[in-house]
């Protein structure tokens, strides 16, 4: 496995994909409109807008890392390569697998919703790329082994 937080996690990892927190796409676009419409001080006002906390999964910044493993789902906040995205070793959030209610992947074309649901209702929200859609569905197929489907 190319990308692997084994050693962050201080077990083997046994699916792992890279995300991105769940709107920044529409951020993004946003700030670039802002910039384009209104120059400096366009770009700036959308920036201010499109600012704040992530919400539905722990702040890792615009590249993340989710990694499952025997016992648990973690995310980890990555690194940008100069080519590719990195596994970083600053873990920003886990959970125990039993506490995993479901996990699911839509169907986007560009960009795919994954969410992760947990029996106490909390739910963590990412955005994918296409280019790390196989990735993404190993790891919903991971999180939904052994449970039963609806």
């Amino acid at each position: 496995m190319a990308d692997d937080a084994s050693k962050a996690l201080g077990s083997p990892q046994t699916a792992g994909t890279f995300v991105s927190p769940k709107g920044l796409t529409k951020r993004l676009t946003g700030v670039a409109a802002g910039g384009a419409v209104g120059g400096v001080a366009g770009g700036m006002a959308a920036m201010a807008a499109a600012s704040g906390p992530y919400q539905g999964a722990p702040q890792f910044g615009t590249v993340g890392y989710v990694a499952v493993t025997e016992a648990e789902v973690a995310v980890l906040r990555g690194k940008m390569g100069l080519l590719k995205p990195k596994v970083g070793e600053d873990v920003v959030g886990r959970v125990a697998r039993s506490e995993i209610a479901s996990a699911e992947l839509d169907g986007g074309a560009l960009k795919a919703a994954m969410r992760i649901d947990f029996s106490n209702g909390d739910s963590w929200e990412f955005e994918v790329p296409k280019i790390h859609r196989k990735t993404a569905e190993q790891v919903v197929r991971a999180l939904n082994q052994g449970k039963e489907q609806s």
